[in-house]
């Protein structure tokens, strides 16, 4: 699997939403069926479609019951997981916050 450090690298430079779930669904894909079911993510496949697909797989994953062993095998992966969907969402919101700004600015200016 490739480093986590990039994907993350991925998040933090994307400039977009639509970049951001274009990653979240090849991150997602990397994981084999074995290590992740897409009907337990709460997805019919592994593709983001929305922004709110990375907050149903963020919440999903943050509930199972895996999440709390990490000590486990599947308990790492959900972990991995979860952090990759928490940092994906927060991303989002500093690019709304970003965008908002900037209207304003720009309503200030007229």
């Amino acid at each position: 699997m490739v480093p986590m450090d990039c994907w993350h690298h991925e998040l933090e430079n994307a400039a977009s939403e639509a970049e951001i779930m274009k990653s979240a669904t090849d991150y997602l894909r990397l994981w084999t069926p074995r290590e992740l079911s897409p009907m337990s993510l709460g997805l019919e496949e592994l593709k983001i479609r929305s922004t709110d697909d990375i907050e149903v797989v963020k919440r999903r994953l943050t509930d199972a019951p895996a999440f709390v062993d990490a000590k486990t095998r599947e308990g790492a992966h959900v972990r991995e997981l979860a952090d990759y969907f928490w940092r994906a969402s927060a991303r989002i919101g500093e690019l709304r916050r970003a965008g908002a700004r900037v209207r304003s600015e720009l309503r200030s200016l007229r």
